[in-house]
């Protein structure tokens, strides 16, 4: 087996362990489970506490760069600029994984699940709850980033310096959504497995068939920018 393809399976089987995590918390969630009212209860007591009106509006504004939205709209800017570099292969691996995996998958589970959103907001919001779209977004579109950075950076420490700060700004996000009242803890933890879910399997297929994309639109006379480390 080669280098890459024991790389890809580490990476299926990561985002089997995490994909079987969120199916945990989803089924939890569509049964109503004694241990996600419990999960829900023991966190809300450790995040909703020292709430005030500046540290409503600070945290109000910083979940805005987890939002659905905003991450669609910085995935945009991030795909044109792959596009006028040429990354054509990038620019479908990124995109493909943070627009499906990151915004429409957990809005279908949205509608599918109905979860009504908890009623002690501190801000408004509709829709409904599970899984966190903040959560679920944010994990794909910071952990897509940080795979991209991962790939180019040769020293270890500075991969793993990239990776603990994408999962920081994660957390935070995740956070800001529990205190505002607008999720449940439950609802920002299935939205981190489904992002991961959805980053270590986009990872996971690069590996595997970036290489044929990019001899593909090759032959299409697109000059496809590749990736030298993975040449």
């Amino acid at each position: 087996m080669s280098h890459t393809r024991k790389n890809a399976t580490v990476l299926f089987t990561l985002s089997t362990v995490t994909a079987i995590g969120f199916l945990v918390f989803l089924i939890g969630v569509a049964t109503n489970a004694r241990f996600i009212a419990r999960f829900d209860t023991y966190w809300i007591d450790i995040v909703r506490v020292n709430i005030s009106t500046t540290k409503t509006d600070v945290i109000a504004f910083i979940t805005n760069f987890g939002g659905v939205g905003a991450i669609v709209m910085m995935t945009i800017a991030l795909l044109l600029i792959f596009i006028f570099l040429k990354r054509y292969t990038i620019a479908i691996w990124f995109g493909g994984t943070v627009l499906i995996g990151g915004a429409l998958l957990p809005w279908v589970i949205k509608q599918i699940i109905a979860r009504p959103r908890p009623t002690d907001m501190l801000v408004s919001q509709g829709g409904y709850s599970f899984p966190s779209g903040h959560a679920t977004g944010s994990t794909a579109f910071y952990g897509m980033i940080a795979a991209l950075l991962i790939i180019a950076l040769s020293k270890m420490w500075h991969r793993i310096v990239i990776g603990i700060v994408a999962f920081l700004i994660i957390l935070t996000i995740m956070y800001t959504r529990v205190y505002l009242g607008v999720h449940y803890p439950s609802d920002v933890t299935a939205g981190l497995l489904l992002g991961s879910t959805a980053v270590l399997a986009g990872s996971a297929l690069f590996l595997l068939y970036s290489q044929s994309c990019h001899r593909y639109l090759l032959s299409r006379n697109w000059k496809d920018v590749y990736l030298k480390k993975l040449e």
